[in-house]
């Protein structure tokens, strides 16, 4: 009975503990690794643990007694046994024991890749195309289970289905692989990871853990611009941009019918444009057709679809209702959700596009669609609102000291005197013109006038109340007199009309005459407001993916703003191509507007950059290429100028301005400009080999005054004293950083017996230096001999006054290093040889 019911409470099988995993059952290692086992825990119990060796039947009995076992090397292959025998501390009796088989391995595990059976994949696509998936095959040796990942080009690496715990030897997978380059893509596939599933790491192999495989690019197929709201029972148009070898399938809804397929070369000589009309079914709903293309080497593309609604017809409205006021007039105007040609008739009879009404009643329009003939019909009511009737009464006389209420009628409603005064009467003592507007609820005006005369007044003069008017604005200054006779006027700015035009700020007086001399004199003051400023800036465009904020400025409080968009903010943000226009209102109904052209175009906005100027020497060129800061789907198109080369970059070498144009796949163009400057290199001539006497110095002079000098002997003048043989070299760097240099041996004769060869001739017949010469004191005989570059001899000599003049066969020979032998016997019979180069200039 304690045998069952421990074996029971130990049901848990053994655990390895290694690098996290769990593994039970059976473990695989390889030769050297240490484990470390153990079962759950029992209070009361003891553990005993042992090892054996299946082969040898080794055993080896663990020091722990608790329920982990402390670590164990398994340095030996082979198949070993893992027991743990729980023992009841209280009874001393022991429990069945727990087993745990060990396969070790005597090498660290491999994997590798076989070879692909075809190096070439197309691109995956959004059709899972079964010529976008490549098999790949991983062998693996080594403990199990076992598990791998893979990288394609470097990107985070993932686990294919399947491969989380491996028990075979050879495992198999699909694999996609994505290209969106435009060209094919050769694919660095990775075997990253690779491991049993213990923890214990494939040995690295890069040769043949790498496969490599070129990936086909997706044709780019693309629509072109189509409606996407259509009439039933109507043709439309399509396009699309496909490959040059025009391998496509079109798939047209059920009820439709494809007219006019053609397809023509376009000229980058890369690409078609597929164009076809469809004639569509008479049933409203949503359609899609679908284009779906291949390549050459039957790799499908990404299908593109084309989203289209059918409707049964085109609608027409007219708007909501319409009031007007009495005297007022409304033109009806009839929109169409669809572009195309129309016909109109109107409830009156009418056939024109729009139509004027004055009168309350409903009126109806019907259109027709001249190319389907297919009609709609729309109506509008329109309501003509009476105006408030306004009587001030007759023309008045006041008497002496008398006071004349004037009052509008129409209680309750706005009233707007000539006086500024909105009461619905107002009291009057003087000579004047009075008038009054009444604005009713709904907004309609009705409006008097009164003539007010004294009789104890000859006449009298108003220029009303103060004004305010906006900056551009004009106001006519009126002094309104009572009485209608001849008057002299005489305003402040020395004016005689009978009336002032006036469009600045001021106070303004007017003083009037009549024949008999009396005078009056009013002033009033004239209030100009600047109006907003409203900029909204240049004309911009806006690429794919852009929004922009339209800013009407002027953020102080009570101003009122008014897009076309409808919008009422002082910013909008805008992502289509539009014409944008904003009237911005301030105090006393002073306005300014603006507008701005947005123009949209396919693709990103993108920047081309040459760099800054640069300058280089003579006998240098430079390498342009712009940097783009942006990656396209296909390659884009270049042009230089003025060179009009089409490459990515160029090599110049003169002096100027060279500039690059650079279009994107969909035609938008950027450019940069950059200045070269070609500085002169100083030209530096140490004249020939020179020969001294022995005690003689030499002044050698690199020249180029102004210039910096680095001599062999480090130092940095302009002239050099010399009492050595050897050969010296100078550089000459003037202010613009170019360098020339020269080399001229000196040499001192020892004794009697002296035999030189120059370094170096050019025999370009200016009379110096054309011919080599051997060079020397006492010579006897000499033997000298001349190689190029392939061992072949081009000349010899044994006379000291025959030299080389640079030819062979009366050829002349390239600008290059040759090598010469030169042995020479002297006089007294003692006899040297010399080796070395001599270089052929021009």
């Amino acid at each position: 009975m304690l045998r069952t019911l421990l074996h029971k409470t130990l049901l848990t099988a053994i655990a390895i503990l290694l690098g996290g995993w769990a593994v039970v059952a059976q473990q695989y290692v390889v030769k050297g690794t240490t484990l470390n086992f153990k079962v759950d825990e029992v209070t009361g119990y003891a553990y005993h643990w042992s090892v054996t060796h299946t082969a040898t039947r080794a055993v080896a009995y663990l020091t722990s007694e608790t329920f982990e076992s402390g670590d164990y090397v398994f340095d030996n292959e082979g198949e070993y046994v893992v027991k743990v025998y729980p023992e009841d501390l209280g009874t001393r009796c022991f429990g069945e024991p727990l087993i745990m088989m060990v396969v070790v391995d005597g090498a660290a595990p491999t994997a590798e890749f076989d070879d692909l059976e075809v190096p070439y994949v197309c691109s995956a696509n959004n059709g899972g195309d079964a010529n976008g998936k490549i098999n790949v095959t991983v062998n693996y040796s080594g403990p199990k289970p076992w598990t791998f990942k893979i990288s394609v080009d470097r990107a985070p690496a993932v686990m294919p289905d399947g491969a989380k715990e491996l028990y075979v030897n050879s495992f198999e997978f699909e694999l996609e692989i994505p290209n969106t380059s435009g060209k094919t893509h050769r694919a660095e596939i990775l075997l990253v990871d690779a491991k049993t599933v213990s923890g214990i790491p494939v040995t690295e192999d890069l040769v043949n853990q790498t496969l490599e495989v070129d990936v086909m690019a997706l044709p780019n197929t693309v629509w072109g611009d189509y409606e996407p709201v259509i009439q039933s029972g109507t043709i439309q148009s399509y396009t699309a941009t496909i490959e040059k070898n025009e391998n496509y399938e079109l798939f047209i809804p059920a009820g439709a019918t494809v007219l006019n397929e053609t397809t023509t070369k376009l000229s980058d000589k890369y690409h078609s444009e597929l164009s076809f009309d469809v004639q569509w079914g008479n049933t409203p709903g949503d359609y899609q057709i679908k284009l779906l293309e291949r390549t050459a080497f039957d790799c499908a593309g990404d299908t593109i679809y084309a989203d289209i609604t059918l409707v049964e017809s085109f609608s027409v409205s007219l708007g909501g209702d319409i009031s007007i006021c009495e005297g007022e007039s409304a033109t009806l105007t009839p929109t169409i959700d669809f572009g195309g040609t129309y016909t109109y008739l109107w409830s009156d009879g009418s056939k024109e596009p729009t139509l004027a009404v004055t009168e309350s009643g409903t009126y109806s329009v019907t259109a027709k669609d001249s190319d389907t003939g297919k009609s709609s019909s729309a109506s509008v009511n329109v309501e003509v609102l009476k105006a408030p009737i306004v009587d001030l009464g007759a023309d008045y006389e006041l008497a002496e000291a008398e006071t004349k209420v004037l009052d509008a009628g129409n209680p309750g409603l706005t009233y707007s005197w000539s006086t500024g005064e909105t009461s619905q009467s107002i009291s009057v003592n003087t000579s004047n013109t009075y008038s009054v507007n009444v604005t009713s609820l709904n907004g309609c005006v009705g409006s008097d006038e009164i003539v007010i005369s004294s009789s104890s007044d000859v006449f009298a003069i108003s220029l009303g109340a103060d004004i305010n008017i906006c900056d551009g604005e004009e106001v006519i200054l009126n002094p309104n007199p009572s009485i209608s006779q001849n008057y002299a006027y005489l305003w402040s700015n020395g004016a005689g009309n009978s009336t002032l035009t006036v469009s600045e700020s001021g106070t303004y007086s007017v003083t009037m005459r009549d024949d008999a001399g009396n005078e009056k004199t009013d002033e009033i003051e004239v209030i100009v407001h600047a109006l907003p400023i409203v900029d909204l800036g240049e004309d911009f465009t806006l690429y794919d993916g852009e929004t922009a904020t339209l800013d009407a400025g002027n953020s102080e409080a009570g101003l009122v703003y008014e897009w076309n968009t409808g919008e009422n903010t002082q910013t909008i943000t805008v992502s289509d191509e539009n014409v944008y226009s904003v009237k911005v209102t301030a105090a006393y109904s002073c306005y300014n507007t603006d507008e701005i052209s947005v123009v949209k175009k396919d693709g990103h906005k993108f920047s081309v950059d040459l760099g800054g100027d640069i300058e280089i020497c003579m006998g240098d060129r430079v390498y342009l290429e712009p940097i783009i800061d942006r990656v396209f789907t296909s390659d884009p198109s270049y042009k230089w100028i003025p060179s009009e080369s089409t490459e990515k970059g160029i090599f110049v070498d003169q002096s100027g301005k060279y500039c690059v144009e650079v279009t994107d796949p969909f035609g938008n163009t950027e450019g940069d400009c950059i200045e070269l400057t070609v500085n002169a290199t100083p030209i530096v001539d140490l004249g020939e080999d020179i020969i001294a006497q022995t005690g003689e110095t030499v002044i050698l002079n690199a020249e180029n005054s102004g210039s910096f000098y680095q001599w062999s002997t480090n130092d940095i003048t302009q002239t050099l004293n010399v009492d050595q043989a050897g050969e010296y070299w100078v550089e000459v760097t003037n202010q613009q950083s170019c360098m020339g240099r020269d080399t001229i041996n000196v040499l001192y004769p020892e004794g009697d017996q002296f035999v030189g060869l120059a370094s170096g001739f050019s025999p370009n017949g200016d009379g110096k230096n054309d011919v080599l010469f051997v060079r020397g004191n006492n010579i006897g005989s000499m033997n000298l001999i001349i190689y190029n570059r392939l061992g072949h001899k081009i000349f010899q000599s044994n006379r000291q006054d025959v030299g080389w003049d640079g030819t062979y066969r009366g050829v002349k020979q390239d600008m290059d290093v040759y090598v010469f032998f030169l042995q020479v016997t002297f006089l007294d019979g003692s006899s040297v040889q010399k080796r070395g180069n001599v270089t052929l200039l021009y």
